[in-house]
């Protein structure tokens, strides 16, 4: 009811003050002062959204003329097979005005096969091979064509041309002749076409692709923040001039980066603005002229309309403002009316909200109590094992335990350390899922493969105890999710089967999957868990006893199934353990793909 009141005290505080200024001033006053604060929010707002949306349009417009082409370059890329992409590159950020690199997964420029567009070529004559360099991307070669150049040397490695003749079309590359200069003439056989692979030596110097790329892999641009359905995109205003910024995938380990500048908005903004003072002034002014007559036809209803005004301001959402003499008081007393309801509704939202943050807080201390709980239990459980360290050790070092049961002893030992290596290990697995700040190793996999090779791994096990399996279980079923943890889950789930299925019995495995989910379900015939078990199977160190069936022999850690379902529900699964006619079924339901 504080709350209540404090929030009464402000809605009274404001209507009071609205209505002393109102008092204060004559209608016609009001009115001007009104209209001008209007159209002095709506100048200003008229600003922002120049600077805002403008902006935003004029990036949208830059985004749809090159995406539709760069959709196609990044296909092409994609199914390039021999990953020579130096054309597809040359041709698209040629055209576009653009730059374009390919990284490594890293956000690494990947290095070119070459470093230059060139040919090898072979003087029969001469017995000589000359590297010439090609200085444009027109004209295509062909191992073994016959050409004609007039050569000079550029340096130690290389020819530069200064013409080419191919097919009898003879192309300039340079003003300069041989009557100037010294040059070789020389017909030729190409032997060898060395084009880079790809275009990055062009533009991994260029300050805009560095800047984007520094960027990018030091996560100064967090890309899931700039996701669409082709890949990612943002504008960037870090260079020394605007660009779009496209990130798309090549294969599976690289990506293409590709910088489109675009102009800076700001003039054009300017522009816009100044021709808007002049419409806005002009329209204040007349709007002043006439502002006096429409005073006079609202001034009646707002004593009125004051009233029920301070109804609402003492709380009291009851009452209904019902000046309807002209459109601008019918507005008026529905815009009042609205604020009641309104008022009204967020009362009765906050007594909801009050009503689920009791809920969440005592949620909160469930949780609490729970870890305070498996904290206490997992102490309790390694005071055992440790006892029985001590003991044996101290034991061995006194003489007491004879040297042929010495072995025995550590082996015991042994089993305990591990025992307790496994519980540890299963504890901080728990804390890891817990922890807001640990990210799941999301990935896809074959979880088909994943069931088969734990059948696989416990088939003498199956075998020796003559159980039964059957098995439907669905041929390359993927999904996205944490590997090892999913792993985890499907080998709990067929150890427990094991441990507690009696001999001749039958274990079915079945898995199963729709457009959206995917389903694992296991049961074991020939034997059933009490309820009060089923209960309370999920809570840490709860452990079902069945002494008429240990396949395996092993005692679990007593914390398997609880880090089982702190799995499951990390993964967003529906997940469950229940009876089923002669037998227990386990099963859990999982989201194919991973939400982004």
């Amino acid at each position: 009811m504080n709350s209540f009141k404090k929030i009464g005290s402000k809605i009274s505080t404001v209507f009071k003050a609205i209505f002393k200024t109102f008092r204060a001033r004559s209608i016609s006053t009001q009115l001007i002062l009104t209209i001008i604060l209007i159209f002095a929010s709506f100048f200003v707002l008229q600003i922002i959204l120049n600077s805002q949306f403008f902006n935003k349009y004029y990036t949208e417009k830059q985004f749809d003329e090159v995406h539709s082409e760069l959709m196609i370059y990044v296909d092409e890329m994609n199914s390039n097979t021999t990953e020579n992409y130096y054309d597809a590159m040359f041709n698209f950020t040629s055209n576009n005005n653009a730059y374009s690199v390919v990284t490594s997964k890293e956000f690494r420029i990947l290095e070119s096969s070459y470093t230059n567009y060139s040919i090898d070529v072979y003087v029969a004559s001469e017995d000589t091979t000359y590297s010439v360099l090609i200085p444009s991307n027109q004209i295509s070669f062909t191992v073994g064509s016959e050409l004609s150049l007039k050569l000079v040397e550029y340096n130690q490695l290389y020819y530069a041309p200064l013409s080419l003749t191919k097919d009898g079309i003879e192309t300039i590359y340079s003003d300069v002749s041989c009557s100037d200069i010294e040059c070789i003439r020389v017909d030729a056989e190409i032997t060898k076409v060395n084009k880079p692979n790809y275009l990055n030596f062009l533009f991994e110097d260029n300050t805009l692709v560095q800047t984007e790329i520094n960027n990018i892999a030091n996560d100064l641009v967090s890309l899931e923040d700039h996701t669409y359905e082709k890949g990612h995109w943002y504008r960037s205003t870090d260079g020394p001039v605007d660009a779009l910024v496209f990130v798309h995938k090549l294969g599976d380990w690289k990506y293409i980066i590709t910088v489109v500048p675009v102009e800076n908005t700001s003039d054009i903004i300017g522009i816009v603005s100044a021709y808007n003072n002049y419409v806005y002034l002009t329209a204040i002014v007349i709007i002043f002229l006439w502002s006096f007559r429409l005073s006079t036809m609202i001034s009646k209803p707002i004593k009125n309309i004051e009233l029920v005004a301070k109804e609402i301001a003492s709380l009291n959402f009851n009452v209904e403002a019902t000046e309807n003499n002209n459109k601008e008081t019918t507005s008026l007393s529905s815009s009042i009316n609205l604020i009641a309801r309104n008022l009204k509704n967020t009362l009765d939202t906050l007594n909801n909200k009050n009503s689920e943050l009791t809920s969440l807080y005592d949620d909160q201390t469930k949780q609490v109590s729970l870890k305070k709980q498996l904290v206490s239990s997992i102490s309790h459980e390694l005071k055992t094992p440790l006892m029985i360290m001590q003991v044996t050790i101290q034991g061995i070092l006194d003489g007491i335990i004879d040297e042929e049961d010495q072995k025995v002893e550590l082996v015991n030992v042994l089993e305990e350390i591990n025992k307790s290596s496994i519980m540890i290990q299963d504890m901080l697995q728990i804390y890891r899922l817990d922890d807001a700040n640990t990210k799941m190793d999301i990935s896809e996999f074959n979880l088909s493969d994943t069931v088969q090779f734990f059948i696989k791994d416990f088939d003498n096990v199956f075998k020796s105890n003559n159980l039964n399996l059957e098995l439907n279980i669905g041929e390359s079923i993927f999904v996205e999710a944490d590997f090892k943890l999913i792993k985890r889950v499907i080998s709990n789930f067929i150890t427990n089967a094991i441990k507690y299925t009696p001999n001749n019995e039958k274990i079915s495995v079945t898995l199963k999957e729709n457009d959206d989910f995917v389903c694992f379900e296991l049961i074991n015939y020939g034997i059933n868990i009490n309820e009060i078990d089923l209960q309370n199977i999920w809570m840490p160190f709860y452990r079902v006893e069945h002494t008429e069936k240990r396949v395996l022999g092993s005692k679990g850690s007593g914390i398997g199934l609880y880090l089982v379902s702190e799995i499951l529900k990390a993964h967003e699964a529906e997940y469950g353990i229940e009876n089923f006619e002669n037998g227990v079924k386990a099963h859990f339901t999982i989201k194919k793909r991973v939400d982004l």
